[in-house]
């Protein structure tokens, strides 16, 4: 089956954007007007279950703020690249919105697409390219969230991107031979840099960590290659990333009168973490009790738990730094759950039904099944991959690189973040995973190959 895909797949990463668009726009649209009429499915457009971000977009651009709805609470846990991005297509009919919405995520699809396609003939080449975008359209999880208007596609293009226009300068893609003549094209690629750098950044918290990590990357191999010119530009993309993100950072010293770069709420979400795992003793979530009404009574907070939160995060600054503070005091006073958390967590990311037995919710489900099944499929074939050409220095430490890319992305979600089983926090490492799961296929086939000419040949 992938060999008859593999031939429809186009040679080009031009041409691959246009397959993920156009696949991710009719996919997206049967789902929207003929899979859920026939079976209810994916009736919702905004609300809970698409953590407020069309609110937020909608308040944004009727110039009411910051908030979920007019004189609401000002909001603390959500960045804000997101909404502002979608925010213009909250002025159109309400019956074209989401149309809208698909036709962008549509786009963004095919631009993760073009960087698949671009990084994986660079390292592995242009075989591995195409079976890699082949396995990143198959995911069906592209569709289920390119429908919807939250930030998983976007913020996963725009880590690829980041990492794309960092590996080229850390590449040497730009010869120093060539400064002169491709003076304007560096400043110009230094300026992206930093430009894609800060909408990382304000997509979401973690990616702070991410984007200082690679620029640190960047610079680190500026010194030991003695390029001056990766030295400045990682210097400059971390200028124009601090200048863009500090309106915003300001903005929480005012709302929150302390300095949170991007938001807050981690404490209120390591807390959901210890009731999600049942690991907080007395204060285990009681029958039919939600996990913020839980959370709120580990801190002693009593109240309703609708008057203190919203779209699963706090309303009240004071609150919030109050469960950060109570959230150090636990981890250094209990360690071992941290650490029990921290590894439940791993496992969750990508095999969700193998941490069952520990949840507080006893509560089975296809998504969560055939999340685990996906990417068990994928990792084995990347296994194989790696398994089938150990023997390649050169390609292990290719190897090794992407995997630090798929280590990177979901490594800060593990201490704190809970609800981790699901495909939005693991969707930016879907390219890269997609790249390395192609590198199986490929070289199980090349094998095989190998031994049918030496058969033919003895």
């Amino acid at each position: 089956m992938l060999t008859k895909l593999n031939q429809i797949i186009p040679n080009t990463a031009k041409g691959s954007f246009w397959l993920g668009f156009g696949l991710c726009l009719l996919v997206c649209l049967l789902i929207v007007f003929v899979v859920s009429d026939l079976t209810g499915f994916s009736k919702n457009f905004g609300g809970k279950s698409h953590d407020g971000y069309l609110e937020i977009a909608e308040n944004i651009i009727r110039a009411n703020g910051f908030v979920f709805e007019p004189g609401g609470a000002t909001v603390l846990h959500r960045p804000p690249f997101y909404p502002i991005l979608i925010s213009p297509l909250t002025l159109l009919p309400k019956e074209i919105q989401r149309i809208a919405l698909i036709v962008l995520q549509s786009a963004i699809t095919g631009g993760i697409c073009f960087l698949i396609f671009k990084i994986a003939q660079y390292l592995f080449g242009a075989k591995t390219a195409r079976t890699a975008v082949i396995i990143f359209v198959l995911n069906p999880w592209v569709y289920l969230n390119a429908k919807n208007p939250m930030t998983p596609i976007t913020q996963g293009f725009l880590y690829i991107l980041f990492v794309s226009l960092i590996g080229s300068s850390i590449a040497g893609i730009l010869k120093s031979d060539n400064i002169l003549q491709n003076r304007k094209k560096i400043w110009l690629g230094v300026l992206a840099t930093g430009v894609a750098g800060a909408a990382l950044v304000l997509s979401h918290g973690a990616m702070l960590a991410v984007a200082i990590t690679l620029l640190l990357i960047s610079f680190i191999a500026g010194i030991l290659r003695k390029s001056y010119l990766t030295i400045a530009g990682s210097i400059i993309s971390a200028i124009i990333i601090v200048i863009l993100v500090t309106p915003w950072t300001y903005r929480n010293w005012k709302v929150l009168g302390r300095f949170v770069p991007v938001t807050s709420n981690h404490g209120f979400a390591y807390f959901h973490g210890l009731v999600h795992w049942n690991i907080c003793g007395e204060n285990a979530r009681r029958n039919n009790e939600s996990y913020e009404h839980a959370s709120l009574r580990f801190l002693g907070v009593e109240t309703d738990e609708s008057e203190a939160t919203h779209f699963w995060g706090l309303k009240d600054p004071e609150l919030d730094q109050q469960f950060n503070k109570k959230m150090k005091e636990h981890i250094l006073a209990q360690p071992g759950l941290f650490i029990k958390k921290l590894l439940l967590n791993t496992v969750e990311y990508y095999f969700p039904m193998a941490t069952y037995p520990f949840l507080a919710v006893k509560r089975l489900s296809v998504q969560k099944l055939a999340i685990t099944i996906f990417h068990i499929i994928l990792w084995a074939l990347a296994i194989i991959g790696i398994y089938n050409k150990r023997a390649d220095g050169k390609f292990l430490q290719r190897v090794g690189v992407v995997l630090a890319l798929i280590a990177l992305y979901g490594i800060w979600y593990l201490p704190f973040v809970t609800f981790i089983g699901h495909s939005l926090y693991t969707f930016g490492t879907m390219p890269f995973l997609s790249i390395v799961a192609a590198l199986g296929i490929n070289t199980r086939v090349l094998k095989k190959k190998a031994g049918q000419e030496n058969h033919i040949v003895f």
